[in-house]
């Protein structure tokens, strides 16, 4: 016989299946056609609707309070003018695909939430083309945001994913436009994005911190392909590949102990740059090429490990001011720099005690140009 206590065990796991089988029976599809209005079909969904938009235009600017699943079929036009935001999302588990999203100075999609997912939406012509404020665990995927001002921005918003969209021309009537820009967030991944020509920076770091960015392209911006500004710390920035950006290819800013790892940066005017007390980061595993400056250290930049580098057919390959001082510098290979090597501070160590760095124009004992350096470890760097 059967105790009590596994009978109503065994009755609240039937009352839960129930539950689950009526809310599944429940959520019901929703049509929405040209000349109909999707904010009266969100109205009257209930949470775990459905609602599909046939292709057409609709002039709405929504406002979403529930979780329901918005998908576009034939990429319906959504155009809030200057109304507002295209979409607004108040509730936690929406879901927004398949749209071509527009607005006038006004922002495309705003996120107030969590968990949300925007996947496989066209957002162009907006102020921001993604807004998330106070919001985490969202993710924004498979993308193409383009022309707007800003394309994806996030403010004090914290573990979302930004995922394989193409990030291009974002430059539209502003000075400080971005294709990603991050202020006062954390933990957030940023992976296998294609971004181009968007104004000042394609990623751009204010105060955000413990953030991976992992993969992307970046290139052709006014200044910089990556950027880590205003106490950016403990960052992971992972095989991106960075290229012809006008200033540096990733450039960090007072920013501290972040890793730069396998990252590939060529023809900027500088490959990779650490300025204005940018101390205690790692750059081990980067390739830099045809730059001015491959890896540029300046301005109070200290206590930086430099490790197993490549900088080829650079200007200079690694370039430290007078005023970066008690960096480590060891294992780099230097090809065919027009100066493989230049440090005019005093206090840096180029050898780690046992092994110095690689050279294509290896002395005996290498005196580092610009000031009283030696790497008493040099090696030839084979042919």
């Amino acid at each position: 016989m059967k105790s009590i206590g596994s009978i109503w065990a065994y009755l609240a796991l039937l009352v839960t299946a129930a539950f689950i089988v009526t809310a599944t029976a429940e959520a019901s599809t929703i049509s929405v056609g040209p000349g109909q209005s999707i904010q009266a079909a969100v109205n009257a969904a209930s949470a775990g609707d459905r609602i599909e938009v046939e292709g057409g235009s609709y002039r709405e600017s929504l406002n979403i309070t529930k979780p329901v699943v918005l998908a576009g079929k034939g990429l319906p036009l959504l155009d809030s003018g200057s109304i507002g935001p295209a979409l607004a999302l108040r509730a936690d588990g929406i879901v927004v695909s398949g749209f071509d999203i527009r607005s006038t100075r006004q922002t495309g999609i705003r996120v107030l939430s969590h968990n949300n997912v925007i996947r496989n939406n066209t957002i162009r012509g907006c102020l921001d083309g993604v807004r998330l404020e106070h919001s985490s665990r969202n993710s924004i995927v498979e993308n193409d945001i383009n022309n707007n001002t800003n394309g994806i921005n996030l403010v004090y918003s914290n573990r979302n994913a930004i995922d394989n969209n193409s990030i291009r021309d974002n430059n539209i009537n502003e000075e400080s436009d971005c294709g990603i820009f991050l202020a006062y967030s954390g933990e957030n991944a940023i992976r296998y994005n294609n971004l181009s020509e968007n104004g000042d920076c394609s990623i751009s770091l204010r105060a955000s911190c413990s953030n991976t960015i992992l993969g992307n392209v970046a290139s052709n911006n006014d200044w910089y392909g990556i950027s880590l500004e205003d106490g950016s710390d403990g960052n992971s920035l992972a095989e991106n590949i960075l290229r012809e950006n006008k200033a540096s290819g990733a450039y960090l800013d007072s920013s501290r102990k972040n890793l730069l790892i396998k990252n590939a940066a060529s023809d900027n005017s500088n490959g990779i740059s650490l300025d204005y007390d940018s101390n205690d980061n790692v750059l081990a595993g980067n390739n830099v090429s045809n730059n001015q400056k491959g890896l540029h250290i300046a301005n109070h930049s200290s206590n930086n490990t430099l490790r197993d580098n490549t900088a080829m057919k650079n200007g200079y390959g690694i370039y430290l001011t007078f005023s970066a001082g008690w960096n480590l510098i060891f294992g780099n290979h230097l090809i065919d720099n027009g100066c493989n090597a230049y440090d005019k501070g005093l206090t840096n160590n180029w050898d780690n005690g046992t092994i110095g760095n690689y050279y294509s124009d290896l002395g005996k004992i290498f005196y580092v140009p610009g000031g009283p350096s030696v790497d008493r470890y040099p090696r030839a760097e084979a042919s």
